[in-house]
């Protein structure tokens, strides 16, 4: 039977050894046998058996260990000085030394002194001490000379994060605000007067003053799909050159701008159709940021504080990426309000399932080599998200 289970998986190999290296040197010297199995992904199962499990050899030096039968010698490293059953008792030389049999009874708590939880377990305060936890080994215990907390899935709980991926993820998210704020920036200066303004007629015959980066892309649909082209080429340039000091950064921050800038008229007209009393939501821009903030939160806390591994979901994902494209075609070739709703419904639920599976790789997988990728797989599917529920916010009535 085993003394305990643990699960060691700080996410990083390197913490992971250092940890199971810290876990043997607490339970070997004490003749206990660590066996450790890898895990597919990463980390180790970890089992630690009482010697008598592996037959160990008698003598061992594990604390307590008695190599014969009840009263034969001990070895010297054991706990207390070698007597013979019935033989008359040593002087004392020191707390908990053993006693003959039928000698002035030891305190009930156990042979050699007070141990409430059990004959061997590990003492914090010295030989005979008591213990915080129940049992030998019990994992509620910080285990001496383990320099660390016990890993907290011995607790019932989830593993914690290890030093080195907390600052990884710091990085990672400080990336993708300054990606989104810029974004953001570039969309909001396109749709404002700041940079000058056009007179543009619409289809009822009223005339309005729209922004000239809007008008011009408005007025030439070329320029606006040659915004999403540019879009697409820098996301995979920006990938391919993450790894490139200096030039990974400005990659990023300029695809975010290119994004801000490639979504201005559909935002502009989204405010233009709901000022006109034609769109589901009164104010479709705000209600799509809204949306968008709470579901980043959502799945970033949920991801958080479950540490469950959303991989599996990457082979579905990658289909359904190639069914809302076709969709995407479709509704433009058909023209159709209905069908162009229900492909931008599926499109957000796809960009909900990528964020998902993108923060869960970033959480437990990720070789934490290349902060500004994931920070641009982020920044990528908010983009799309946001579109996606801007469509739907911006239908008709």
């Amino acid at each position: 039977m085993s003394v305990f289970e643990t699960t060691v998986r700080t996410g990083h190999p390197a913490s992971d050894e250092q940890m199971l290296g810290q876990l043997r040197a607490q339970y070997e010297p004490q003749g206990m046998v660590v066996q450790a199995q890898p895990i597919p992904g990463g980390g180790y199962q970890v089992r630690v058996d009482p010697p008598q499990a592996y037959g160990a050899p008698a003598g061992a030096p594990g604390y307590g260990q008695q190599p014969g039968g009840y009263g034969a010698p001990q070895a010297p490293q054991g706990y207390g000085q070698p007597q013979a059953y019935g033989a008359p008792s040593q002087p004392p030389q020191g707390y908990g030394q053993p006693q003959a049999y039928g000698a002035p009874s030891q305190p009930p708590q156990g042979y050699g002194g007070p141990q409430p939880q059990g004959y061997g377990g590990p003492q914090p305060q010295g030989y005979g001490g008591p213990q915080p936890g129940g049992g030998f080994g019990a994992p509620q215990m910080a285990m001496a000379g383990y320099g660390g907390p016990v890993p907290a899935e011995a607790m019932g709980g989830v593993e914690a994060l290890g030093a080195q991926r907390v600052r990884y993820l710091r990085k990672v998210y400080g990336l993708l605000t300054i990606s989104a704020v810029l974004a953001i920036g570039a969309g909001w200066v396109c749709t404002s007067p700041l940079v000058g303004s056009q007179t543009f007629k619409l289809e009822s015959g009223k005339t309005i003053e729209v922004p000239l980066v809007v008008a011009l892309m408005l007025e030439n649909p070329g320029l606006e799909y040659g915004a999403f082209a540019a879009l697409f080429v820098g996301v995979l340039v920006a990938s391919m050159v993450s790894k490139v000091k200096g030039l990974n950064y400005a990659a990023l921050f300029g695809v975010s701008i290119l994004m801000g800038v490639e979504l201005a008229p559909m935002a502009y007209v989204a405010q233009v159709m709901a000022g006109l009393g034609e769109t589901m939501s009164a104010n479709p821009v705000r209600d799509s940021f809204a949306m968008v903030g709470a579901i980043f939160i959502g799945i970033t806390s949920y991801v958080f504080v479950s540490r469950k591994d959303f991989s599996y979901l990457g082979a579905t994902l990658s289909m359904g990426f190639f069914v809302v494209l076709a969709g995407c075609v479709l509704a433009f070739v058909l023209d159709s309000e209905p069908f162009s709703l229900a492909v931008a419904s599926v499109g957000a639920l796809l960009a909900i399932g990528f964020l998902l599976y993108q923060t869960s790789y970033i959480f437990r997988n990720s070789d934490m080599d290349d902060p500004v990728d994931d920070a641009l797989g982020l920044i990528v599917q908010l983009r799309n998200l946001f579109m996606f529920l801007l469509r739907i916010f911006m239908s008709r009535r």
